[in-house]
């Protein structure tokens, strides 16, 4: 009878235990690879326009320009707890352009729940 009791508590737990510990959706990874991109390419920008309208900053915006990579898409993502309640760590194949030359590289994520929100810190 005791063992039936453990195993009653065992089953009703464990729904319970699983929907406290939601790990980040793929959605919720590309939107965060998404978003470190735009960043970067934001900031690539803004120092090109701040670097003035002489020939030589032309010139290295141009070169500048086309090293900026841009992302083309994000799959395979996979995501396993680490680090606490609230921590994962997550796999994803990320295909970028860079000066016109595509290539996938697999990548490496941290990705936290920040008050709800999720953060990409690594």
């Amino acid at each position: 009878m005791n063992n039936l009791i453990k195993l009653g508590a065992v089953l009703l737990l464990t729904p319970i235990l699983i929907a406290c510990s939601n790990k980040p959706s793929e959605s919720d990874v590309v939107e965060l690879i998404q978003t470190q991109y735009d960043k970067a390419n934001s900031m690539m920008n803004d120092a090109m326009a701040q670097a003035g309208d002489d020939e030589t900053a032309k010139a290295m915006s141009g070169m500048m320009e086309g090293m900026i990579p841009t992302l083309e898409k994000v799959e395979n993502v996979s995501c396993d707890n680490t680090d606490g309640d609230n921590a994962y760590l997550c796999t994803a194949d990320v295909t970028q352009t860079i000066g016109g030359t595509s290539r996938t590289d697999s990548g490496v994520f941290k990705v936290n729940d920040v008050n709800g929100t999720w953060v990409l810190t690594q």
